[in-house]
């Protein structure tokens, strides 16, 4: 029998390498647990319809329509989903939900399983709900269902003493597949020993590592995902109060876990692995020790230690815990006044440096530990608030018997002279670790503070800053502290303490500032004389300009500056240059030719001005208006072209300029005909001072012969290369400046 196992033992180890070696093959999916020994209801048996496997899809999508399953027990029977297996899915989600889970378990769309996907597969559409519970799943899951309608019996092989091999092979299409293998003989019950009956192994899992590694566990009546499990450990302890115990937990599946209980200390409550410090206040009772885990759906699980605290004995001395630097230290005695024997550490007190010394109490005591803190007070200087100098027939100071950092003791001489010079010494009472104060007191005349301040000064000028300290070496403060140049009023110097000095007042008088006065002019004309700018007022006052010339073509401000000295004001000037700059308009309105001028930038007022029109012979032709009517004078007389007309512009100051506007023609109406033969009467095609952007000109055919740019009078006949056209109709289209277009006919008639 020994023979035949181990080769048995033999042949398992090489079915094991062999699919450890094939899954180099196997990168797009991965099966990671079986749920094998699957919990059902008792009756009707139904374990067939219970397992569960779980594989985790690689980096690429795959679809179900082509998996297939070889079960290491029945055939594979394809895939469902339908009403039925929609009502699994959410009968399991409101579980997981009410577990504290949020993960969900979802049914593939289209059989598409998605990349990195976790997947459960059932064996059963006809799953009992109830039998395998999910728990707080903490991520979402896909879920597929065997179109298994009536096999009952499973598709694995639960614990048996005897070894067996099991293999389980998945695949979707020849180039995916995953193969696991597991011995049977291997599979534990929820205590992690074998199972003594197929009940007691309810649970049994494998799971695999990528290379296909099993490893044996049970959770009890649970989905194969991974587990949220605590453990804190022993279910009951027992110590000594005022004692330290380890505690060790275990935990699955957590995000964090925290310990706690009603009274003492743990060292890292939020590690599995802490040390728990019983109150010395325990004694005799039961404090239940609680590891709770949280996931990371926030769902939490605990396990508790229930903890029996017996009597712990502290130790008792009469050690004084204070002395005085230098002084002769107490012997650390190793029995304490109740009976505890042990060791201290250190075990000899310092009389030099403060320290702390325990006491360990002997094994077996069911003793705490005692700790002693040992203050060594170094020799103290006793502290007094009391001046070192007083003037002379000044009220002495009380020589206090409590200096200030609490030494009590006397002084010699016990009153403070206010006449003479004396040295004075205060001894502390014993037992305080203090040293003995000497004051010397000097008692001196009284001195008048003096100093250098300018008692007058001009209204908003810079005031003067107030010393503290007088020219004489007297320290104070003043009141008021700041000196302010609005107004006249007295300050008062104080000195402090100490000084023997006396108060010292000031009467500072401000002065209110002049304002100079000028009589110049504010307002001239553009190139006109400029105002020469005086260095003194009218009022006297003496100063300089800044700009000290007046620029008569721009307006500008002039500031006057006072001379130091005199309490007068700033003066501004402002100037205004008064010009004319002009628009110059031409071009037909209503069928007549105007030309007119309008301020630019409102440089002036056009309703505030005169206008004076004259031709190029000098003559008045129009008056008070801002334009020209150029057709009324055509009709009133022959004009020359191109004609220049001037327009002279005055304001009420008497400022004036003139403004020349030449005038090229004043047709504004399109010619109907041209006779060009050279007789000096309608040669041309005259559109001049109609502001005409291009002309193009047709024949009766529709093909253009001319054409010109910024048009006046250029076309006389003639085609774009010269050409005399000969008599008829034309058609134009004209483009204006101001985006008008006009179309129409023209005549030709020749000679």
């Amino acid at each position: 029998m020994k023979f035949k196992l181990n080769n048995y033992l033999l042949l398992s180890l090489f079915f094991i390498v062999l699919f450890s070696s094939q899954k180099s093959f196997s990168q797009c999916i991965q099966i990671e647990s079986i749920l094998v020994a699957a919990c059902s209801p008792a009756t009707p048996q139904s374990e067939g319809y219970n397992e569960m496997v779980r594989f985790k899809v690689g980096a690429t999508a795959i679809n179900t329509s082509n998996m297939s399953v070889d079960w290491p027990a029945n055939n594979w029977q394809g895939l469902i989903k339908n009403a039925t297996t929609a009502a699994k899915v959410a009968t399991l989600n409101a579980a997981i939900d009410a577990a504290g889970g949020c993960g969900n378990l979802i049914e593939p769309t289209a059989g598409v399983l998605p990349a990195n996907a976790t997947v459960i597969l059932v064996t059963s559409y006809l799953m009992n709900t109830d039998s395998n519970t999910f728990g707080a799943l903490a991520e979402d899951t896909y879920i597929i269902f065997q179109n298994n309608w009536n096999v009952t019996g499973g598709h694995f092989a639960n614990y048996n003493s005897i070894p067996g091999l099991r293999t389980l092979e998945i695949s979707f299409g020849a180039s995916c597949i995953d193969i696991v293998t597991y011995e049977r003989s291997n599979l534990v019950n929820q205590a992690g020993t074998s199972p003594t009956s197929d009940e007691n192994g309810k649970g049994a899992t494998v799971l695999f590592t990528p290379a296909g590694v099993p490893t044996y566990v049970n959770y009890g009546c649970s989905a194969p995902i991974p587990p949220f499990t605590v453990d804190a450990g022993l279910a009951t302890m027992s110590a000594c109060a005022g004692t330290t115990i380890a505690l060790t937990g275990t935990a699955l599946g957590q995000q964090s876990v925290s310990w706690s209980a009603s009274s003492g200390t743990f060292s890292a409550s939020s590690n599995l692995n802490t040390n728990y410090t019983i109150p010395n206040t325990a004694a005799g009772q039961t404090i239940v020790l609680t590891l709770t885990a949280t996931n990371s759906c926030g769902a939490t699980i605990t396990d508790t230690i229930n903890l029996s605290v017996t009597n712990s004995t502290i130790p008792t001395f009469s050690i004084a815990n204070t002395l005085c630097a230098g002084s002769t230290a107490p012997i650390l005695p190793t029995t304490s006044a109740n009976g505890i024997v042990g060791t201290w550490s250190p075990s000899v007190v310092s009389n030099t440096a403060d320290g702390i010394y325990v006491f360990t109490p002997d094994a077996n005591q069911c003793a705490t530990a005692f700790t002693l803190n040992v203050t060594v007070t170094n020799l103290i200087t006793p502290l007094f608030s009391i001046s070192n100098s007083l003037c002379t027939g000044a009220t002495a100071p009380i020589l206090p018997t409590t200096s200030t950092n609490g030494i009590v003791g006397t002084w010699s001489p016990s009153v403070v002279s206010n006449t003479a010079d004396g040295t004075y010494v205060f001894t502390p009472n014993a037992n305080q670790c203090a040293v003995p104060f000497t004051l010397n007191i000097t008692v001196g005349a009284t001195i008048t503070p003096v100093f250098t301040i300018d008692n007058s000064i001009c209204n908003g000028a810079t005031a003067p800053v107030l010393p503290t300290t007088s020219s004489n070496g007297i320290v104070g403060v003043w009141s008021p502290a700041v000196v302010d140049n609005s107004s006249t009023a007295n300050y008062v110097f104080t000195p402090n303490a100490g000084q023997c000095a006396v108060s010292f007042l000031i009467t500072i008088t401000v002065t209110d500032l002049i304002l100079p006065t000028f009589t110049l002019e504010n307002t001239i004309c553009s190139g006109s004389n400029a105002p020469v700018l005086p260095v003194t007022s009218d009022n006297g006052i003496s100063g300089t300009w800044n700009p000290s010339i007046v620029d008569n073509t721009n307006d500008g401000s002039y500031i006057f500056t006072p001379n130091n000295g005199q309490c007068a004001d700033e003066f501004v000037l402002n100037v205004t240059i008064t010009s004319f700059e002009v628009e110059k308009i031409q071009g037909c309105k209503n069928g007549e030719f105007i030309i007119s001028v309008a301020p630019l930038n409102n440089s002036f007022d056009s309703n505030n001005v005169t206008y004076t029109w004259k031709n190029s012979a000098n003559t008045v032709v129009g008056m008070n208006e801002n334009q020209l009517n150029i057709s009324q004078l055509m009709n009133a007389g022959t004009i020359q072209f191109p004609a220049t007309y001037n327009v002279t512009i005055s304001d009420n100051a008497g400022c004036s300029t003139n403004v020349d506007i030449v005038v090229q023609g004043a047709f504004c109406n399109i010619p109907k005909g041209i006779s060009p033969n050279n007789d000096g009467d309608n040669d041309s095609f005259d559109l001049t001072g109609m502001g005409i952007k291009e002309l193009f000109i047709y024949n009766r055919y529709g093909t253009e012969i001319y054409n010109k740019r910024n048009y006046t009078n250029e076309w006389n006949g003639q085609s774009n290369d010269g050409h005399e056209l000969p008599s008829g109709t034309y058609f134009y289209v004209i483009y204006k400046n101001n985006n008008e277009t006009n179309t129409g006919w023209v005549y030709i008639t020749r000679g």
